[in-house]
């Protein structure tokens, strides 16, 4: 079995496997996770067109052959395809996090089977890898095991989040693979409080410096994670009033070329045709340019610059508390870098239901941010108060962080509208004179059920 996790979504033809599929990589791309898709067929059908000039590189007995287009790569082996899968996904492991394989009703993968009554009876009862039955059917089918879940086959969110159940039951179980870049090795000795051991490898959270630039104008330079930095410019740019919606954004893209020394460490964002970025708004404000992992407001000149720029949320939505106080536990999905090293912080921004819409990691808690709110920004769910709202489904309702809640934390989820924050640890004063100013619910110590709220608790209803 491959050390990827792997799950097959089973049915007869025609039951809605690829679109069910194609929902469920979008739905888990947007908690965070990688996932790759791959289609089964029974059929023993070429890969390769005959006589064409792969198909005779493949004929000649060449291990793998396929394309390299300007698109991408597409590899294909010669081994049965049964034989082939489990090690391909092998050599995937620290690459993606969950793989989908459309069909292989027959394979040894847990399954979800996607259900009508009009095709003919459901394969789970002779199937034991089964997990559930997806289906629009209001009665349970006979010879089912009382384990097989139920679910409504449109609910896409309920299946999502049975798949993480399944991946890392309670939540607490074993994480995937996070993004390689996030971590890196350094020798250490630990005391036992009697001897000192040999020096080993330890995994620690890698910390380096991005460079924000508009237009070739050095505007940031904060010290991250790496990974995702498109979204941490863009959730930077936003929160600081300089963008009001992905419209304004032309191309986000890393200086240089791969391979050369501190590639990736400089970003340059272009506006878009007719676009103003206006940056004069961050060198009014700020004395210099650079931005510590601990600090999102370092350099300001003062509070009042701040709070002039965070405009009041609007009333709602009523939440019941038990959302509020699940919330931070949600993080546990994301935090695959922390599971390894304990070294960095986590955000998340769910809908009023407790969907995750956007979840990251980083050494610093106002990137988490940044990446959480950029990533909503680029998809068009967050928009600048300036900027005509088009009414969605899934709005963000709450911002769940790690650790302390300070008030550049606050200050960017009010940019966003997002209207409740849940802290793990506690909040500073300021943190809460600026959820009280911008009409924010500001909750803390969010922990195993329970936590506390200084502002805004008119938005908790136990109806």
């Amino acid at each position: 079995m491959s050390p990827v996790p792997a799950l097959s979504v089973v049915g007869w033809s025609g039951a809605g496997k690829t679109t069910l599929l194609t929902k469920l990589v979008s739905e888990l791309s947007s908690r965070g996770l990688r996932v790759a898709a791959v289609k089964h067929s029974s059929d023993a059908h070429p890969l390769h067109r005959p006589g064409s000039d792969t198909a005779r590189f493949q004929d000649s007995g060449a291990v793998l052959t396929g394309f390299a287009t300007p698109s991408g790569v597409q590899l294909t082996t010669s081994d049965a395809p049964a034989d082939a899968l489990p090690p391909l996904l092998a050599r995937f492991a620290g690459a993606v996090d969950l793989v989908l394989v459309e069909g292989w009703k027959d394979g040894p993968l847990p399954k979800l089977e996607l259900w009508r009554e009009d095709l003919g009876p459901p394969l789970a009862p002779s199937r034991p890898e089964v997990l559930a039955l997806l289906t629009d059917s209001a009665a349970r089918p006979s010879g089912l095991s009382p384990d097989v879940r139920i679910l409504d086959r449109d609910d896409v969110r309920a299946v999502a989040d049975l798949l993480l159940m399944h991946l890392r039951p309670g939540r607490r179980g074993p994480l995937p693979p996070m993004d390689s870049r996030g971590v890196t090795q350094r020798p250490v000795q630990r005391w036992n409080g009697a001897t000192l051991s040999r020096a080993e490898d330890d995994d620690v959270a890698v910390e380096e410096p991005l460079e924000i630039r508009v237009s070739g104008d050095s505007i940031a330079i904060t010290m991250r994670t790496p990974g995702q930095d498109r979204e941490l410019a863009t959730g930077f740019l936003f929160a600081e009033g300089i963008l009001q919606s992905a419209e304004d954004l032309g191309t986000l893209a890393h200086c240089g070329r791969p391979g050369d020394e501190g590639w990736g460490n400089v970003l340059e964002v272009t506006p878009a045709s007719g676009a103003i970025l206006d940056v004069e708004r961050v060198r009014s404000a700020r004395r210099g340019t650079l931005t510590t992992s601990a600090c999102g407001v370092c350099g300001r000149r003062s509070v009042e610059d701040l709070l002039a720029v965070c405009p009041p949320v609007p009333p709602g939505p009523q939440l019941r508390p038990d959302a509020v106080a699940r919330a931070t536990e949600r993080l546990h999905d994301v935090q695959r870098t922390f599971a390894r090293t304990g070294g960095v912080h986590a955000a998340a921004a769910l809908d009023a239901d407790g969907h995750v819409l956007a979840a990251y990691e980083d050494v610093g808690r106002h990137n988490a941010v940044d990446k959480v709110v950029g990533a909503l920004v680029l998809s068009g769910v967050v928009r600048g108060a300036r900027v005509a709202r088009t009414p969605l489904t899934r709005q963000p309702s709450v911002l769940a962080v790690s650790g302390r809640v300070s008030f550049e934390i606050i200050q960017k989820a009010a940019m966003a509208r997002i209207p409740v924050v849940a802290g793990v640890s506690a909040a500073s004063s300021l943190a809460i004179e600026l959820a009280l100013r911008s009409g924010m619910t500001l909750t803390t110590f969010v922990r195993d059920g329970r936590f506390n709220v200084y502002t805004g608790a008119e938005r908790l209803t136990s109806a």
